[in-house]
């Protein structure tokens, strides 16, 4: 809460109370019928009020500089949390990079395994073998398939 703030709901607040006193003489003077003293009260009701909302004005202007404060102080924030993820993935990927070979392993085939593959014939592939079906046993025995029969079905009412 800034300075602003507290002055305009302070004023306010001592504003509005103020402006029951003459509002209380207003009623008692329209009980007794005197309207000048009714007019005077109005008067000095008024002025407490302008003044309240004068206060007001100013209350409204602390709390919009306040959001203002608020959402500079969250971004900055935001900022300075984006600022050290980056620094954080950043010494990960330097500590990974630190731990990884600098050089990798090659392969040399030799000149002997070199002319063993240019005399060898390529391994041709193996045709597939066609078998009748097996059926295996809970045991794990191969049973014997039976023979393929016609479904049967039959009703009964």
């Amino acid at each position: 809460m800034n300075v602003q703030m507290m002055d305009g709901l302070l004023g306010a607040s001592s504003n509005i109370r103020l402006a029951g006193t003459p509002m209380s003489v207003y009623r008692q003077a329209s009980a007794e019928g005197d309207t000048e003293k009714m007019k005077r009260a109005l008067g000095y009701t008024s002025e407490c009020t302008e003044k309240a909302a004068k206060y007001q004005e100013k209350l409204d202007e602390g709390m919009k500089a306040e959001a203002k404060d608020q959402r500079e102080k969250a971004k900055l924030e935001q900022e300075a949390a984006i600022e050290k993820r980056r620094e954080e993935h950043k010494r990960v990927e330097e500590s990974t990079e630190s731990n990884r070979p600098l050089e990798t392993d090659q392969v040399q085939i030799s000149e002997a395994a070199k002319a063993a593959l240019k005399d060898s014939q390529p391994v041709d592939a193996a045709e597939p073998v066609s078998s009748e079906p097996v059926t295996y046993t809970p045991s794990g025995e191969v049973s014997a398939v039976p023979a393929e029969t016609e479904p049967s079905v039959s009703f009964s009412a």
